[in-house]
């Protein structure tokens, strides 16, 4: 059994980034990534709410061929702990993942970390599929959050930000 641990933070606003994005449209935009996945990570091909208040989202999650979990479906409960966080936890495989923005020395000063714990309980520790799959899923999360930030601001440069749920009839 290999469980996987990864964190991942990026700066939000890095000097001569434009627009500067605030914490609220930050937020806009993780509460979209909580209702349409799929269009911040890349194996991740439809979803579906079936549940939501709140503080909590109950989703599946279907992936692209050939990537993620066999039979390619998830059901994964969200936790939400608005304007900071969010918990998912995957209840077919027990991964955790969390996704949480923090805040430096000023309002403007803000980062975007997304934490992930993945079990392959059919893998061998330190194996050559282990090692792979290790730099595969680093490679993903990378580029996950570095998108969910490149998102986030080419949603504010169109204009689309402050719109609340009506976000997520503009996307797609």
């Amino acid at each position: 059994m290999v469980v996987l641990y990864q964190s991942q933070t990026f700066p939000i606003n890095p000097p001569h980034a434009q627009p500067s994005l605030s914490l609220a449209e930050v937020w806009e935009v993780m509460q979209l990534k909580c209702r349409k996945p799929e269009l911040f990570v890349a194996p991740m091909s439809a979803s579906e709410v079936l549940e939501e208040t709140d503080t909590f989202i109950k989703r599946t999650v279907t992936f692209k061929e050939g990537m993620g979990p066999p039979g390619g479906k998830v059901t994964e409960d969200l936790q939400i702990r608005a304007p900071w966080k969010v918990d998912f936890y995957n209840r077919d495989s027990g991964a955790f993942i969390n996704n949480t923005v923090s805040q430096g020395k000023d309002e403007t000063d803000l980062y975007l970390t997304f934490y992930f714990e993945w079990p392959f309980p059919k893998m061998e520790a330190g194996s050559e599929e282990a090692k792979k799959t290790e730099e595969q899923m680093w490679n993903q999360a990378r580029k996950t959050v570095q998108h969910t930030i490149d998102y986030t601001r080419g949603l504010a440069k169109e204009g689309k930000l402050g719109k609340g749920l009506k976000l997520e009839e503009e996307v797609h």
